[in-house]
């Protein structure tokens, strides 16, 4: 793999692995367990709270939502590092990260919440497009 494809592989586990530890501190610091994380914290429990209210999730089901979503978050960094290590294309981090994009846009699309939807569709779109690049690299 070139380097342009080793530096796709590289800011997509940065920013994969950035996410997880800043819903990790969401968490933390929603629980009482860190206040002191919550100017570093992702603010993604309001979000998911907000996108399912219409459900009146109760608050340890939205934590446990978001601590998912970080597992696939950490694991999709985990793989795009070892892709950039080894100089392969990362493709269980591309489906990972699909997957939990593609599940975002159709759920925030389902919840009548468009324009959340629309970002994480780009979000999508734009990791599509690093896979296409990457697999050309």
């Amino acid at each position: 793999m070139n380097a342009v494809g080793r530096t796709l592989h590289g800011i997509l586990g940065v920013w994969h692995g950035l996410a997880a530890i800043q819903n990790v501190f969401e968490i933390l610091a929603a629980r009482d367990v860190a206040p002191g994380l919550r100017p570093l914290a992702s603010k993604n429990l309001e979000l998911v709270g907000k996108v399912l209210e219409p459900l009146h999730p109760d608050e340890a089901t939205i934590v446990m939502l978001l601590a998912g979503a970080s597992a696939i978050e950490v694991t999709a960094s985990v793989a795009y590092l070892r892709g950039l290590v080894a100089g392969e294309c990362a493709d269980a981090g591309f489906a990972l990260s699909l997957l939990l994009f593609g599940a975002f846009f159709l759920i925030d699309d389902a919840f009548d919440d468009y324009d959340l939807g629309a970002r994480h569709r780009a979000v999508c779109t734009l990791l599509a497009a690093a896979y296409a690049a990457s697999r050309a690299a």
